[in-house]
């Protein structure tokens, strides 16, 4: 059952904010780069990050939805692959919603800052490898 697996697999994902988004780019290559989930580390299958509108993510966002993400935990042996779609939005009560202070240190006019974006990636497909290995279709 897809919401026991997600409970079991959440506890072990808890603590996880750095990860690999890897996007399509325009002409067909994958590029990956580093992202914090902001702290929001209760994973339920949707991931928030921010960037900038005119930032190579968002653009191959713009362009093709499918991204992975990859978390590796740094205390025990766990990889987790997570395939999605993401969008973007600059909805100032959506970001608000998952905006952390610490933030600020990139985004230095916090939600005001022009050209401010939200990712919003939906997991598709979990995999995880470590103790026990396992794979959730959503």
């Amino acid at each position: 059952m897809p919401d026991q697996k997600m409970t079991r697999l959440a506890r072990k994902m808890r603590g996880l904010d750095l990860c690999l988004m890897t996007t399509v780019t325009s002409d067909g290559h994958l590029a990956s780069r580093p992202m914090s989930n902001n702290g929001e580390v209760e994973y339920d299958g949707t991931s928030y990050f921010f960037t900038w509108a005119d930032s190579r993510t968002a653009q191959d966002i713009g362009k093709n939805r499918h991204v992975q993400l990859n978390f590796r935990a740094e205390k025990e042996f766990l990889f987790v692959a997570v395939q999605g779609e993401a969008t973007l939005t600059t909805d100032r009560d959506a970001m608000q919603e998952h905006w952390q202070e610490q933030l600020t240190q990139w985004f230095k006019e916090g939600l005001d800052t022009p050209g401010l974006t939200m990712i919003e990636v939906k997991a598709r497909r979990v995999n995880w490898w470590g103790e026990e290995d396992g794979e959730i279709e959503l």
